[in-house]
């Protein structure tokens, strides 16, 4: 066997043995914390626990934050209208906050349709700020009122109990922060593959992560914090820098990172649902995914100097899934490369043989969403499979070598 082979042969071993293992570990983790949750509800339902404590184990107070800019006028009345429909009986709020928009026809819908609403709150700002000032500014408005402050998005629509489930989590007062389930809402055929990912994004991947206590993201469309937190916490998110410069995207992940940071466990609540808009071209999607991944590697850096090395007590897993998350996108550029030059060089056998792992693997992948929810759009996962490679793979190294930027992209 020639040289070139051998390496070959032991690259894609190495990749396909890291990359199979992650998988079943987080498969395995993630089904753990599904069970668990099961169990926790039936627990909180059952006759036994109503009677010793019934629905004031769960009375926290709550405000509902929406920043808000250039929304549409349906998607905006549709998620202001869902966070005050919540079937929740206890001190609760929802403040808007427009942050400068140019087109002010979504913010006087809202107060024309929800004129007289007492549980709603509406500010705007007469220039952008950017959304961590309009979110700043919602913190600065609770104080102290509240026990929880939830954030969502402006075309995110909240499923009538999302509330109600998303603060059970806090009963435990070594909870920091929770994050919802959030799917997309879907159009066609790329917003099911994306809502597909979202599934096993929030399913599987921060599910296996909640199970530690260690989720790395409370996405921003639904999450839950504490507030007494948040009041510590509010100064430092809206400064924070990379490299000197102002940072104005990854307020999400910052936010979890800060309530890591301070010993808190971030959880998962499946059964807090949210429904959110996502792009339905590619090139939008695109520009999307470029800020996503800018942010993931600006806050690798800051979690692994200021939780992982400052933390005696940080988890194993922890570690471990930042590893996989930042080597696995890097041995597969590495190998399609060396794939693709084998192929060229000798023969497309290669190249091919490669292409059926990875469909393989994402068949696994798939195979696991689709016991879970018997819903047919998993069986697309191979589809999204070489999205990945040939498209968010160009646009993780793109983000990589772009991290200074601070321009928003999607807006």
């Amino acid at each position: 066997m020639v040289p070139g082979v051998v390496w070959l042969f032991a690259l894609l071993t190495f990749y396909g043995l890291l990359a199979l293992t992650h998988l079943f570990i987080q498969i395995n983790l993630s089904h753990r914390d599904y069970l668990n949750s099961i169990h926790r509800h039936r627990r909180f339902q059952s006759k036994e626990i109503k009677n010793l404590r019934g629905d004031d184990y769960f009375k926290f107070s709550v405000a509902v934050i929406i920043p808000c800019y250039n929304e549409g006028v349906e998607d905006l009345e549709n998620c202001v209208r869902s966070a005050l429909d919540q079937d929740y009986p206890f001190p609760f709020q929802v403040i808007l906050v427009d942050d400068g928009s140019k087109d002010k026809s979504a913010v006087r819908n809202i107060n024309e349709k929800f004129a007289g609403n007492t549980r709603l709150v509406i500010s705007e700002f007469p220039q952008n700020k950017g959304k961590r000032h309009a979110q700043k500014y919602g913190f600065d408005v609770v104080g102290d009122s509240v026990d929880i402050v939830i954030t969502i998005d402006s075309d995110t629509v909240l499923a009538r109990e999302s509330v109600r489930y998303i603060v059970q989590p806090f009963a435990d007062p070594q909870v920091g922060a929770v994050t919802g389930d959030v799917r997309a809402i879907k159009k066609n055929l790329l917003s099911k593959l994306i809502d597909a990912r979202y599934w096993t994004a929030f399913n599987q991947e921060r599910s296996a992560q909640s199970l530690f206590g260690t989720v790395l993201c409370c996405s921003g469309p639904l999450a839950a914090y504490r507030n007494v937190l948040i009041q510590q916490i509010k100064e430092a998110y809206i400064t924070e820098r990379f490299f000197g410069t102002i940072c104005t995207y990854g307020d999400d992940r910052h936010l979890t990172n800060l309530i890591l940071e301070k010993g808190y466990r971030v959880k998962f609540e499946r059964k807090a649902k949210a429904e959110t808009e996502v792009p339905q071209r590619l090139k939008p999607w695109l520009r999307q995914q470029t800020r996503w991944n800018r942010s993931f590697y600006r806050e690798l850096f800051w979690t692994l100097k200021r939780i992982i090395l400052k933390r005696r007590n940080t988890q194993v897993y922890m570690l471990y899934d930042l590893c996989m998350q930042t080597m696995l996108p890097m041995l597969l550029v590495l190998s399609l490369l060396f794939v693709g030059y084998r192929s060229i060089i000798e023969s497309p056998v290669y190249l091919i043989g490669y292409l059926m792992i990875l469909i393989g693997i994402a068949i696994l992948r798939g195979a696991y969403a689709f016991l879970r929810t018997r819903d047919r759009v998993f069986f697309l996962f191979p589809l999204y499979a070489f999205c990945h490679i040939f498209l968010l793979i160009p646009v993780r190294v793109y983000a990589l070598c772009t991290l200074k930027t601070t321009k928003w992209g999607t807006r």
